[in-house]
């Protein structure tokens, strides 16, 4: 988030600046490019692309005056837009036609007009400075159709490198609305009628998307090789991230496994600034109510060099037949290979319970296997994003 501003309405908003000049929606476009792009801080310009709500020939003109490049869609705000004559120049035309009309702007920018036919019903309007991007074929359009036969078919339309550039940036958004709308669903999980309760639902829901996709991004969350079917999904994450809230935990949320449908187990990664040496209570097992998930802290964690983290977690606790509570123990599998034997209480929690290893503590300071078993993993040639 960069930048916010609330739209009070036409006459809540008519004494901020530009409105006089430009109009409400140009002079907001204009005012949040301000907010979020200093002109002075940057060279040669930006690249800014918008919808249809900020797109008028007036904003992109303003952009331009700022040094910046622009390409918005055109639907309502068509004052100043040759909007009936491409309409009319593309009535007959079929998919993959296009019109480029050049113009000055009244301020001086010369700007491009292009209306884009990508069926043979529908025409789109694009109003951009004549420096954000070529005209030239780009990348087309799949368009996805039914035959006579009920096959699912594909076919390929032409469209200028300029409008293939937009939709592929745009559809990232979408993506990003469609987390946040559909599959974390604040708006629709607190109904209100307050206003500013609605934004702040929007907001706190914009946020936790983005951290869900940076965290993914970085492999925080998700291995790099982990299946589509096996990431976690967005609910999850939030519901991880709020106990990590609740509970104030400092660390970074992760889990590097799928979700299933019984008890599971979250990681909640230990700071790298947890000393090497610190005590084995700091790792605390965290279980909530049956059927939920399990939150393991563990001691620390390590990423090998295929940026996979690995976390050193203790094993749980066992209560023998006389009641009492133990931790388990098991050989530590780096000494067992050098023939030593030391039972030690930790495991990689990303590569089994059965790979438990040493880690230096009050009585030794010298092993730390759990260390050695991280950087002795190789490098994966065929490393992808999965």
């Amino acid at each position: 988030m960069l930048f916010l501003e609330i739209q009070r309405g036409k006459h809540g908003m008519r004494n901020q600046r530009y409105v006089d000049t430009l109009g409400a929606t140009a002079a907001c476009t204009l005012r949040l490019l301000e907010g979020c792009v200093p002109a002075d801080d940057i060279n040669g310009g930006h690249g800014i692309q918008g919808d249809a709500w900020f797109g008028s020939v007036r904003a992109a003109a303003a952009i331009g005056a700022k040094g910046h490049r622009a390409v918005l869609q055109v639907k309502n705000n068509s004052g100043l837009y040759p909007k009936a004559f491409i309409d009319g120049a593309l009535k007959n035309a079929p998919g993959g036609v296009h019109i480029v009309l050049k113009g000055v702007a009244p301020n001086g920018v010369e700007l491009v007009a292009l209306g884009y036919r990508y069926s043979t019903k529908t025409t789109l309007f694009f109003i951009a400075t004549a420096d954000a991007g070529s005209t030239r074929p780009g990348t087309p359009y799949e368009m996805k159709y039914t035959d006579d036969h009920g096959n699912v078919c594909l076919r390929h339309v032409e469209r200028p490198d300029i409008i293939s550039n937009f939709f592929r940036d745009s559809n990232a958004i979408d993506r990003h609305n469609q987390s946040r709308q559909f599959d974390l669903a604040l708006e629709k999980t607190w109904l209100t009628q307050e206003p500013y309760f609605r934004l702040a639902t929007t907001i706190i829901g914009m946020h936790v998307v983005d951290s869900w996709k940076l965290a993914d991004y970085h492999n925080i969350i998700n291995g790099a090789n982990t299946k589509d079917e096996n990431r976690m999904t967005v609910k999850r994450f939030a519901g991880v991230l709020c106990y990590q809230l609740v509970t104030n935990t400092c660390a970074f949320l992760s889990n590097a496994f799928a979700p299933s449908t019984s008890p599971s187990e979250i990681v909640v990664p230990a700071q790298r600034s947890i000393s090497m040496s610190s005590d084995t209570n700091e790792v605390s097992e965290v279980t909530m109510q049956e059927g939920q998930d399990t939150i393991l802290i563990p001691k620390r964690s390590l990423a090998d060099k295929n940026g996979v983290q690995h976390h050193q977690v203790a094993y749980p606790k066992t209560v023998g037949k006389s009641g009492k509570r133990s931790t388990l123990t098991r050989e530590c599998k780096m000494c067992k290979e050098k023939g030593e034997k030391h039972l030690v209480g930790f495991y990689c929690f990303t590569c089994g319970d059965t790979f438990a290893y040493c880690c230096p503590n009050r009585y030794n300071s010298d092993r730390d296997c759990f260390k050695d078993h991280v950087d002795r993993i190789p490098r994966s040639s065929s490393r992808s994003r999965g």
